[in-house]
């Protein structure tokens, strides 16, 4: 005897939505193509699968019109940091710095000065208390003084203006080296 169609709705139901969610993963949503890249990568950033959102943001780089280009390069650079890839994430954040004002400047300038400290306590860590770590602490400060002197509303909560103080401590650890 068939079931009827109703009963197996709650079974179609979740069926569509497993689907749905590999779509997604795949970056096939809404029919593929920039649009479902930017929400998977954006999707990566958000819930921490840095490495996917980095390369869904590297494949739409070059293939946004001018707009939405500085938000998408912003925000791969912020994935860049987050996937502890300094150098990279400096490098994305520099033409942004040097290109752009108001708030995409501000955030840029925010990601390159973490950046530069988190590449820098990544020296550290690693015995490196030299010229090259202090070069990058010195402009990891430049940054994030210039952001906070700048775009201190946006920095509410004082976590760039905590960096700074880190930034000091750690350059005074390589004054004593």
């Amino acid at each position: 005897m068939k079931r009827p169609i109703l009963s197996r709705a709650p079974r179609l139901a979740a069926l569509s939505l497993v689907l749905l969610a590999s779509c997604e993963a795949a970056g096939t949503l809404a029919g593929g193509g920039a649009q479902s890249d930017y929400l998977v990568a954006r999707q990566a950033l958000e819930t921490g699968n840095y490495d996917l959102a980095v390369r869904r943001y590297d494949r739409l780089m070059g293939t946004l019109d001018s707009a939405s280009a500085a938000r998408v390069q912003l925000e791969y650079a912020h994935a860049l940091l987050r996937a502890n890839r300094f150098d990279d994430a400096i490098a994305a954040a520099d033409p942004l710095i040097a290109g752009q004002s108001g708030s995409i400047q501000a955030s840029a300038l925010a990601v390159r000065g973490t950046a530069r400290h988190e590449a820098a306590r990544a020296r550290l860590a690693q015995g490196q208390a030299d010229g090259a770590t202090r070069a990058l602490l010195e402009s990891a400060r430049e940054d994030l003084t210039r952001f906070t002197r700048q775009n201190e509303s946006l920095d509410t909560a004082g976590s760039m203006r905590a960096r700074l103080q880190l930034i000091d401590a750690d350059l005074e650890t390589v004054s004593r080296t």
